[in-house]
C-alpha cells in the first residue's frame, strides 16, 4: 500500500509516483525477509517535506524508514511520537544493494523488539 501526504492531507495513491526515492522504497519493500514486515509495510510519500519512507506499525508506534534522496544523506529509522519525530538510528550506504537494506530494516526492528 502507498499513501501520499500533500497539503497536510493523507490520501491513497491514485497514480504511481516515479521519483528515485519511491522506486527505491518499492524495491526495498519487495525484499523484506519476513512476511509480517512485507504485509505491514506502507510506502509513505510526504510531498510537503519532499520525503519517501517505508512505515511500519510497531509495538512502540509508527516507525518510518526514511529513504535518502542523495548519496550524502543517510537511511534513517524515525519514531513518530506525540512530541515529534525521533531518530532511532541511521546508516550510510547509498550504494548498498536493496536486499541488504531490507535485511538491515528487518534486523533493526527485531533487535529492538519492535516487530
Amino acid at each position: 500500500m502507498e499513501i501520499v501526504i500533500a497539503g497536510d492531507k493523507v490520501t491513497s495513491l491514485k497514480v504511481e509516483i516515479a521519483t528515485a526515492q519511491a522506486k527505491a522504497a518499492r524495491r526495498i519493500a519487495n525484499f523484506l525477509p519476513r512476511p509480517e514486515l512485507l504485509r505491514d509495510a506502507v510506502i509513505q510519500h510526504n510531498q510537503d517535506e519532499g520525503t519517501t519512507s517505508i512505515r511500519f506499525d510497531t509495538k512502540a508506534g509508527p516507525i518510518r524508514f526514511l529513504i535518502p534522496g542523495s548519496p550524502v544523506m543517510e537511511y534513517q529509522f524515525i519514531h513518530d511520537t506525540d512530541d515529534g519525530p525521533v531518530i532511532l538510528g541511521s546508516f550510510r550506504g547509498f550504494s548498498i544493494p536493496d536486499r541488504t537494506v531490507a535485511f538491515r530494516i528487518s534486523e533493526f526492528l527485531r533487535m529492538h523488539g519492535l516487530k
